[in-house]
């Protein structure tokens, strides 16, 4: 996806506004980008934007419940938020999977 590629080329270099724009715009041409949803939660993370990293994790889990990288990264962006509880959750769903995925 054009969009995403721009994002990550953005990324690359520092740009943290601009990678987020063009995350924000592969998940507006498409919605079920797994990917797309992934970067633009760890853009909206490293911009100290944690409600929308929670928001765009969670629609990344709708599209890959098992994927257990996401939900360490939800977890992460509960704890910026201080919501220890939800991150807990999250923390220990990404373990299980992480688990699974071995055996």
């Amino acid at each position: 996806m054009e969009f995403y590629e721009l994002g990550n080329e953005a990324l690359a270099v520092g740009e943290l506004e601009k990678a987020r724009f063009y995350y924000e715009k592969s998940v507006e041409c498409d919605p079920s980008y797994f990917e797309g949803w992934q970067a633009l939660a760890m853009a909206y993370y490293k911009l100290g934007e944690y409600e929308k990293a929670v928001n765009a994790n969670k629609k990344a889990i709708e599209l890959r419940p098992n994927d257990s990288m996401v939900w360490t990264s939800l977890s992460l962006a509960y704890i910026r938020m201080g919501n220890k509880i939800e991150a807990e959750k999250a923390s220990l769903r990404a373990r299980i999977l992480s688990w699974k995925n071995k055996s």
